[in-house]
């Protein structure tokens, strides 16, 4: 009888263990991103930290017919900003959209902007950056 009780002890102490959310776990997070907001554009992605670095994923919809593409970008740099890599995703055509995951090594600081190319292959607008931390 003893044995039985705790077996279920033991069972009940796994099933709880393997109930808790991942972030009690020890595991990292997942984020939204944000961009600067402009109508023309629907962007959105995530982020999280790894031992690798921070990974990415940004996702960027065009909306609008007055351009010939609208693209959104994450930034990720060292703690000091000398050092940066980034992640864009370019959707060409009203309805398009292009999403991209990728690692960045760089955990330090992390920003977002969009920008938007005109029929003439001319960047014609840039953000801003906004800052994710």
């Amino acid at each position: 009888m003893l044995r039985r009780i705790s077996v279920a002890v033991a069972s009940a102490a796994v099933l709880a263990i393997s109930a808790l959310p991942v972030s009690a776990a020890g595991a990292s997070t997942t984020h939204k991103l944000s961009f600067p907001s402009h109508s023309g554009i629907s962007d959105s992605g995530t982020y999280v930290k790894t031992s690798k670095g921070v990974k990415l994923t940004v996702c960027a919809t065009q909306t609008t017919g007055s351009v010939a593409a609208v693209a959104a970008v994450a930034v990720a740099t060292n703690a000091s900003g000398s050092k940066s890599a980034d992640l864009g995703a370019v959707a060409m055509g009203k309805g398009d959209k292009i999403c991209r995951t990728n690692t960045l090594k760089y955990t330090g600081h992390l920003k977002t902007y969009i920008f938007f190319i005109n029929n003439k292959g001319v960047k014609s607008y840039k953000s801003g950056y906004k800052k994710i931390y």
